[in-house]
Parts: structure tokens; C-alpha cells; sequence
């Protein structure tokens, strides 16, 4: 029996190879996968991520997220038990969802302007799927149910608020600490000399932003050639299957799910539970827009896991009452 240590050390290795292989016996697959996810990344997430990390990084850089956080502060505060400069990185997380909200709490921990524990908080409460992925993509495109667009956001937006806060009171527990330590993080930042405009930031924040869309593209074709292959093997409709494939990639998971022979009870429980995890392709992107900044992703699975549990309760208890 191998160690360990070895078995860490090699399976990834493996994993790599056995990857490479699948590409080389599946080459149609490969490619329609690989299509589809620059495609995905091109028409949908380049317009409608890029201009938001690039702001978001000028806001950061120029500290305008001062200002934010005082008008925001006195709603937050009791809504979600977020600190001062809690408040912007939960504005952006909600507005344009993953990875922006993890990159935006991952530069302000980096600055300084955030705890490590309210960082990690953060990561779970406002790093979701984006409105407009859920009105528009799941309700409209996908499941063709209008009717859906605001159910759905309420569902996923408010499972993400209770399981962030179950978390943090798990977390406080079994630290012995106050479950308002959150509100008492507030960090004083002092005054930046240089925090006017220039476009020297701007250029910063345009590379800064092409440097994390990109490594985004890249996961996302990853991920979408192997769900492309898993989707092209065996029984079309199995919910296992289905449930593997939303786990891996969502987009993919969710077209399928919607086209596939299940009731609009299932489909609607099924593209809940992925949309509240998040797939591992968004994993992916979450962990490389926190390296080095002492965020934990194993916690991070730990608070989509609760989300996603919470998520299916909260749409199985809808279409049964519906």
C-alpha cells in the first residue's frame, strides 16, 4: 500500500494524464467542449465580468470604497453583519457573482482593509451565481419560466445569507467569540497620497482584470471539454448523471438538466443545487483569485456545501407548496 504522501503527490499526476488521454480518444468531444466553453467565455462572461473587475479594481485602488461603505454601512450592518469595508465587497458579489466577489475580497484582505476571518465570511455570503446568470440564463433561456427569475434569485440569494451565517455562528462557537465580532473588524486604512485618479491605476486595473478573465476562460474550456466528454458517454438522462455533469461545469449542467425527461419539480431542484455550489469550475476560479492570501478553499467547499443543501431545502419546499 502506497503512503500517503505519495498517493498526494502522484494522483494529481495522474489525474493530468488520464485528462490528456480522454482529449486523444475523444477528439470530437474535446473539440465541441472546448467550443462551447470559448464561447461561453467570449459572448457571455468577457462583456459581462471584464468591466466589472476593471471598476472594481479602480475602486479599490482609488479607496472609493470608503465613501460606498459609508452609505452602505447602517443596511449591512444589521443585514448581514458585515464591518465597514465588509460592505463593498458584498455590493460587487452581489451585483456581478463569481469570481468578482472573491477577487474583490481577496484585494481588499491583501490591502489591509479586511480581517482574515471576516475575508473568509465574505467568500461564502457574496461569491454566488450572478443575477443576471439566474433571471436571464437559468429562468428564461433554460427553463423557459419568466415566472421563475425573481423565485429563483430569492432562493440562492437568501440560502446564501443563512448558510454564510450559520457558518460564522459555527465558527464563532467553537472559537468562544461574540457572534458580532464580524461588526467590530473595522479596520482604519490611512489616507492614501496617491488614492486620485491616474492612469497608471487604470492600466493596472485593465491587466489586473485580462490577467484573472483569462485564467477564468481557461477553467471554464477545462472544465467544459470534460463535461463534454462525460456528457457524450452512456445514458443521456440519468439524474446521476445530469447531477455529475452541473457538479463539474453548471452552464452545461443546467442546459442539460433543462433539456432532459424530468419534470419542471426536478429540473427546477436540480439547477437550484448546482447554481448554490457553483460546479468545480467555479472552484477553480474562486481558489485562483484568493492564492496567497491565507483564504482557505477547503473552507470554502465546506460554505457552498451548506449554501447548496440549504438551496435544495428551501426550492424542494416551493414546488411541493407551488
Amino acid at each position: 500500500m502506497l503512503p500517503i504522501n505519495t498517493l498526494k503527490k502522484n494522483l494529481p499526476r495522474a489525474g493530468v494524464l488520464i485528462f490528456l488521454a480522454l482529449i486523444l480518444i475523444f477528439p470530437t468531444s474535446s473539440y465541441q467542449g472546448a467550443r462551447k466553453g470559448l464561447l461561453l467565455w467570449f459572448n457571455t462572461l468577457l462583456p459581462t465580468l471584464l468591466p466589472f473587475m476593471i471598476l472594481s479594481n479602480l475602486i479599490v485602488q482609488m479607496r472609493i470604497t470608503a465613501p460606498l461603505s459609508r452609505i452602505l454601512y447602517p443596511v449591512f450592518r444589521r443585514l448581514f453583519g458585515v464591518s465597514r469595508n465588509g460592505c463593498y465587497p458584498v455590493l460587487i458579489g452581489f451585483l456581478s457573482g463569481i469570481p468578482v466577489g472573491a477577487k474583490t475580497t481577496a484585494d481588499m484582505l491583501t490591502r489591509g482593509e479586511l480581517t482574515e476571518s471576516e475575508g473568509q465570511y465574505l467568500l461564502g455570503l457574496c461569491n454566488n451565481a450572478s443575477p443576471m446568470f439566474i433571471m436571464s440564463y437559468i429562468s428564461l433561456t433554460q427553463l423557459n419560466r419568466p415566472d421563475m427569475r425573481f423565485i429563483l434569485l430569492l432562493i440562492l440569494y437568501s440560502s446564501a445569507f443563512i448558510s454564510a451565517r450559520i457558518w460564522n455562528a459555527f465558527r464563532t462557537s467553537r472559537n468562544k467569540m461574540s457572534a458580532l465580532s464580524l461588526q467590530a473588524a473595522d479596520i482604519s486604512v490611512k489616507k492614501d497620497i496617491n488614492s486620485r485618479f491616474d492612469f497608471r491605476k487604470l492600466d493596472k486595473s485593465i491587466m489586473d482584470a485580462f490577467d484573472i478573465i483569462t485564467r477564468v476562460g481557461g477553467y471554464v474550456i477545462l472544465f467544459s471539454i470534460a463535461a463534454q466528454i462525460f456528457s457524450d458517454t452512456g445514458s443521456h438522462n440519468s439524474p446521476l448523471k445530469l447531477l455529475i455533469l452541473g457538479f463539474l461545469e453548471i452552464t452545461t449542467g443546467i442546459n442539460k438538466i433543462s433539456t432532459a425527461a424530468l419534470s419542471m419539480d426536478a429540473k427546477i431542484a436540480l439547477i437550484t443545487m448546482i447554481t448554490a455550489f457553483g460546479g468545480l469550475s467555479g472552484l477553480a476560479q474562486t481558489n485562483s483569485v484568493i492564492s496567497n492570501t491565507g483564504l482557505s478553499i477547503r473552507t470554502y467547499v465546506f460554505q457552498k456545501l451548506l449554501h447548496m443543501t440549504i438551496a435544495l431545502f428551501m426550492a424542494v419546499i416551493y414546488v411541493y407548496i407551488t
